[in-house]
């Protein structure tokens, strides 16, 4: 590489180092200017680290530990985005530290540190941290007894003492940190996922729509497609910030002052009426992308068809605006949108049935477009009452009374 006549060029690793720190200024600057993710992760990693530094002066001021090391660590590692889960990984890690020390302190008082003794107390101790319900401090198993076996021939009474109430310490402190740093509690983000993939849904039939009325192509369809698939793809996502967020609500003293009442079921329902709603939408945009390809040997249809079918689509995103909001009267502007988008399918059918196509290979694409929307209408109907649209402001609604087995 020559020289650039105003010095050195740049190495691809500087450059790099300078898009992460260009990150992370990012990141900063959206967890100070609003609540988020990025918030939360920053909130998240300084509660570790004071857990940490808890942790460790507790172990050297109060236990009087010569080796302050596995109470900062627990701590540590405990801090999670729930209270349940820095519950359960703080249960996780003591029953691991308990098994790996009482397995070491049981081979060196019985049989010595011998290599022919270590080999099978280390193959247990592997597969006792491969247990699923050990999750990540599985890997203590061994660990432990791998460190209690060379460093005190695993016999040392006081150094497994001594690390098993490290370890409850250090764990009581990370638990008692997140809970009382303020307590993670995830509900805004799930609320604005909803809301964004709604939105964005909205659009897509809106733009569908306007491309049909005046004029659209194979790339159009194809991005219509492309785009129905990525938001296809979100909804797995919401779904876990949805379990994410009831989970949140758990032991979670935030909570418990605040009293917010969220219908977690409603939001779920509203994100798979959604869901499945794009399949329909994804087989709308699939026509079109092979009624436009050459090769597929797929006529398109009728300008004048494609333009009233447009119409529905406008009627649907219209429901779909409404959907989910409190009160009968939101309810009412949903069935009848989603009445008229029906009314305007049925004329078509009519249309279709009664009128001699001007290309008979045709009929697939209209039986096809027309199919998918009575489909999506469908979706919409069946989960209109029981979904939950979350509001920029006002109140939350409250869940509905559910009967069993509906």
């Amino acid at each position: 590489m020559e020289p650039s006549p105003d010095g050195p060029l740049p190495s691809p690793r500087f450059g790099a180092l300078r898009a992460s720190a260009r990150s992370s200024v990012r990141a900063i600057g959206e967890a100070v200017r609003r609540a988020g993710p990025e918030r939360d992760a920053a909130l998240l990693m300084g509660k570790a680290a004071l857990a940490t530094v808890l942790a460790w002066q507790f172990a050297v001021r109060v236990l009087h530990s010569p080796a302050p090391f596995y109470a900062p660590m627990a701590a540590l590692l405990v801090v999670d985005r729930t209270m349940v889960r820095s519950l359960w990984a703080s249960a996780q890690r003591l029953v691991a530290v308990i098994v790996g020390m009482s397995a070491a302190w049981l081979v060196g008082a019985t049989l010595g540190v011998h290599w022919w003794s270590m080999l099978p107390v280390m193959a247990l101790a592997l597969l006792v941290g491969r247990w699923r319900r050990l999750g990540d401090h599985g890997i203590q198993v061994p660990t432990m007894v791998l460190l209690s076996l060379i460093t005190v021939g695993g016999t040392d009474m006081e150094f497994t003492y001594l690390t098993i109430v490290q370890t409850l310490a250090g764990g009581v402190i990370g638990v008692l940190t997140n809970a009382v740093v303020v307590a993670p509690l995830h509900i805004q983000q799930p609320r604005d996922q909803i809301r964004a993939l709604t939105r964005q849904v909205c659009q897509l039939l809106n733009d569908i729509a306007a491309g049909l009325r005046d004029g659209w192509d194979g790339e159009m369809a194809r991005g219509w497609y492309d785009t129905s698939t990525d938001l296809l793809r979100a909804a797995p996502d919401i779904h876990a910030a949805i379990e994410t967020g009831v989970e949140s609500t758990r032991f979670n003293p935030r909570e418990n002052l605040r009293r917010v009442t969220v219908d977690w079921a409603g939001y779920a329902e509203t994100v798979e009426a959604i869901r499945r709603g794009q399949w329909q939408v994804s087989g709308i945009a699939r026509t079109l992308v092979d009624a436009a390809d050459d090769e597929a040997s797929q006529p398109t249809p009728t300008q004048r068809f494609l333009e009233s079918y447009a119409g529905a689509l406008d009627e649907i995103a219209g429901a779909l605006s409404h959907f989910g909001l409190d009160g009968d009267d939101e309810q009412a502007v949903v069935r009848d949108y989603l009445r008229s988008a029906e009314e305007i399918l049925t004329e078509l059918e009519h249309v279709v049935r009664t009128t001699e196509l001007e290309d008979e290979r045709s009929w697939p694409a209209y039986g096809a477009m027309l199919l998918d929307a009575h489909r999506l209408i469908r979706e919409l109907e069946l989960h209109s009452d029981t979904a939950v649209m979350p509001t920029d402001s006002g109140p939350i609604r409250k869940p509905p009374k559910r009967i069993v087995g509906r």
